[in-house]
């Protein structure tokens, strides 16, 4: 784990750090994966979706997984550089997404290598533009929630994120016809789960339900919203690719995001105020709650370095703008604050900067890499430049 002590005094804050050698470590748990089950594996962009990052990974993924026109641009980017400038045919490219616009589907499908339609109407809809071009499947909802947090569960009630499993099933009994040309199902219906079991469930759901439409597919992606690490039970999760290998010969891909980023990244922040409200010491950090906006969006309080419960000095940690609720949460250290001071968010590389934004025009993190010899490279710094030209100040055709 980065600590502050680590840091060099010259580091510009806020930054964004992630760490080359956490990220190869975490891609290993996908080398398991794919070692120990035959299955296909992708990093999905939502996360993180950092050039220079996907440029690290390409050689350990089977490819990307993209939810837009632009991340999809991205990972072509990297894939055709990985190759030599030339299409890779090993490794892969996937879509899927709730919104496909009509005037991007073109794009997409001489960028993909397969698209994975959200629905059945959009399947309908677009389904003779991408014909020939890509593998097309389908995203089919199967309404197994293991979330009590609904904003989380991609299996809500009346959820957005694929066609619901009870219609998909109706249709294959009904009218199988309407299915012909697809070649592929998706699924992904869970988030930070560390129970493979889960993911078992789902895919025995999906071979109760829908066999016909599982002989009549290629391959199946089972999405991402898994986590691992060395304590994981890979035993539920080679049973549920092998009962798709083995029944319908699938070729089976996993996409995940998290899974590959969230512990090798820090936010680091500087400590720019101190004082006392009432009973509490309020420390004023030079990032903002807008760095890591599910701290606000989802109520968690990110994890801090040298934080203990019963530490001797207590501080609210709080961010930089004038927004009321630009508050990490209280923590306590062993040793006191400082104006000065370092503060490290780790914990933080997954949907930080990728969600990040400049409410009241405070800047976006520096990004360095630690890279693997142990060195902070400079990536990208952000200016007032980058900031005026997102409201038309630079912009050669602001209309």
């Amino acid at each position: 784990m980065l600590n502050s002590s680590d840091l060099p005094a010259d580091l510009e804050t806020p930054a964004f750090i992630y760490d080359e050698a956490a990220v190869r470590q975490l891609l290993r748990y996908g080398g398991e994966a794919r070692a120990r089950s035959g299955c296909r594996v992708l990093y999905s962009l939502k996360p993180l979706p950092l050039p220079d990052l996907l440029e690290l990974m390409t050689p350990d993924v089977d490819g990307f997984a993209a939810s837009s026109l632009f991340e999809a641009r991205l990972a072509r980017d990297a894939l055709d550089c990985n190759a030599g400038g030339g299409r890779n045919e090993r490794k892969s490219l996937h879509l899927t997404m709730p919104g496909l616009r009509p005037a991007e589907v073109a794009e997409i499908g001489a960028l993909c290598d397969y698209l994975s339609f959200n629905s059945l109407s959009q399947w309908q809809r677009h389904r003779a533009e991408v014909a020939g071009r890509v593998s097309c499947g389908l995203r089919v909802n199967p309404r197994l929630s293991f979330l009590e947090d609904e904003r989380y569960d991609p299996g809500r009630p009346d959820s957005k994120l694929g066609a619901p499993l009870e219609t998909v099933a109706e249709l294959a009994a009904v009218n199988p016809a309407a299915l012909d040309g697809l070649e592929g199902v998706q699924v992904h219906n869970n988030c930070e789960s560390t129970d493979f079991g889960e993911l078992e469930a789902t895919v025995k759901e999906l071979h109760q339900e829908i066999p016909g439409l599982l002989r009549q597919a290629r391959w199946i992606n089972l999405g991402g919203g898994y986590l691992f690490g060395e304590d994981t039970d890979w035993t539920p999760f080679c049973r549920a690719v092998g009962l798709l290998q083995d029944r319908y010969g699938l070729e089976v891909f996993i996409e995940p995001g998290a899974a590959f980023i969230r512990s090798a990244g820090y936010i680091v922040a500087t400590v720019l105020d101190l004082f006392d409200n009432r009973d509490k010491t309020i420390a004023i950090l030079d990032t903002t709650i807008n760095h890591i906006p599910e701290a606000l969006e989802f109520d968690f309080e990110p994890d801090v370095a040298g934080h203990r419960e019963q530490g001797r000095y207590g501080y609210v940690l709080a961010g930089c703008t004038c927004l009321a609720g630009d508050v990490f949460g209280e923590y306590r250290f062993d040793e006191p604050l400082a104006v000065g001071d370092r503060v490290v968010f780790y914990n933080a590389g997954a949907y930080t900067l990728a969600k990040a934004h400049t409410f009241n025009g405070v800047n976006l993190p520096t990004i360095y890499a630690l890279t693997e010899s142990g060195q902070l490279e400079l990536k990208r710094r952000f200016t007032y430049a980058d900031y005026a030209a997102r409201w038309g100040a630079y912009a050669a055709n602001p209309v």
